[in-house]
């Protein structure tokens, strides 16, 4: 199979018990740009008595293509029953949620070159929505006031 770059699991929430495929369609067409990897999925459900069941990607006739292409690859089995009860435990009752495994393609050879060096990777963060929100209104309003002032309150004066 060879090296593989940095692999992130992605963990998607729905209400109710329904996939809904055009979400699953988008993760698609960023494999087929090259970006990432679709390495294996696990769906979980918890139906609205709590009970808890897991399903291959294969049983839900819009996936089967990406089954297929990721059965192919030898990869299927990252996340199994054990797994899935855990998901189980935190959903809500009446909620399905998909664990995406995917691979950094991207950043496969660097990966690989840090290997080689000997090195290896000490921290990897993922920023959350909020706190890039965040950034994004404070570079918003640095950009307003374009000689670099802040208009807001400064360190207190001693």
């Amino acid at each position: 199979m060879g090296e593989l770059g940095p692999v992130d699991a992605i963990v998607l929430g729905f209400p109710g018990q329904r996939l809904t495929p055009s979400v699953l369609d988008a993760v698609d067409e960023v494999e087929a740009r090259g970006d990432v990897r679709v390495i294996d999925m696990l769906i979980v459900v918890k139906d609205v008595h709590g009970e808890i069941t897991h399903h291959e990607v294969s049983e839900y006739a819009d996936l089967r293509d990406m089954a297929a292409e990721i059965a192919a690859r030898r990869m299927l089995g990252l996340a199994g029953e054990s797994d899935a009860e855990q998901i189980g435990l935190i959903m809500p009752p009446d909620s399905l949620v998909v664990v995406v495994f995917v691979e950094n393609v991207w950043a496969r050879e660097v990966a690989v070159r840090i290997r080689e060096a000997g090195g290896r990777l000490l921290s990897y963060t993922r920023l959350p929505q909020a706190t890039l929100d965040d950034m994004e209104d404070q570079i918003e309003t640095a950009a307003a006031y374009g000689d670099g002032s802040d208009p807001g309150p400064g360190p207190a004066e001693v």
